[in-house]
C-alpha cells in the first residue's frame, strides 16, 4: 500500500473506532432510559458500570475506548437529542467523536473534557437539527 494512503486510513480506523464506541455508550443509556424507564442519572451510571467491564488491552486503552463510552452516556444523559431519534443520536455521536479525536491532544490534564465534549457535541447536535 503507498505509504502516503497509510497515514489517513490509519486517523479514519481511528476516528471510527472512537465513533462506534461513543455511539454504543450514547444508544445504551439511550435505551435504559427508552425500554426500561430508568431516570437519566441511573441509565448514565449503568452505562458507565457496564463499560468498565471492557477489559483493558493496549489498543482498548490508545484508543480510549472507556472514555468514549462514557462520553456517550453523558450525551444520552444530558442532552435533549435522545429523545429525537436514531438519526439524531447518530449525528450527535458523529460530531463528538470528532472533537473528541481533533482536540484530543489539546485536552491532556483538563478536568471535564469529557463532559464539556459532551456539552459541546449535543449544543452543535441541537443547533443543526433547529437549522434545517
Amino acid at each position: 500500500m503507498n505509504s502516503r494512503l497509510q497515514k489517513p486510513l490509519r486517523y479514519f480506523e481511528l476516528w471510527l473506532f472512537k465513533f462506534i464506541t461513543f455511539l454504543i455508550g450514547c444508544m445504551v443509556c439511550f435505551y435504559f432510559q427508552a425500554k426500561w424507564g430508568m431516570d437519566v442519572v441511573t441509565s448514565a451510571a449503568l452505562t458507565g458500570l457496564l463499560g468498565t467491564f471492557i477489559p483493558e488491552t493496549k489498543r482498548i486503552e490508545s484508543n480510549h475506548i472507556h472514555a468514549n463510552i462514557y462520553m456517550g452516556a453523558f450525551v444520552a444523559m444530558g442532552s435533549k437529542v435522545t429523545e429525537q431519534g436514531f438519526w439524531e443520536i447518530l449525528l450527535v455521536s458523529a460530531i463528538g467523536s470528532l472533537i473528541y479525536f481533533a482536540m484530543l491532544r489539546y485536552f491532556k490534564g483538563m478536568g471535564g473534557r469529557l463532559g464539556l465534549i459532551a456539552f459541546i457535541s449535543s449544543l452543535l447536535g441541537l443547533a443543526l437539527k433547529v437549522m434545517a
